[in-house]
């Protein structure tokens, strides 16, 4: 259940964010797009923030 909860949030996000990760991250820096320069750097801060949540508040990583 949870995996398949999961696959609908990364779906979710694909069709909000307009592309996947890497798409922005290889695509969309190397044809010099903002909205991939954007995307990318939003991408990075959010996981950066997932791990500092695991980590310090959760106590799980």
């Amino acid at each position: 259940m949870i995996i398949i909860a999961a696959g609908l949030l990364v779906g979710d996000g694909m069709r909000f964010g307009n592309g996947c990760t890497s798409g922005h991250g290889v695509c969309g820096i190397s044809r010099l797009s903002l909205r991939g320069f954007g995307a990318t750097v939003f991408y990075i801060l959010a996981g950066g923030l997932t791990v500092a949540m695991f980590r310090e508040v959760w106590g799980v990583i």
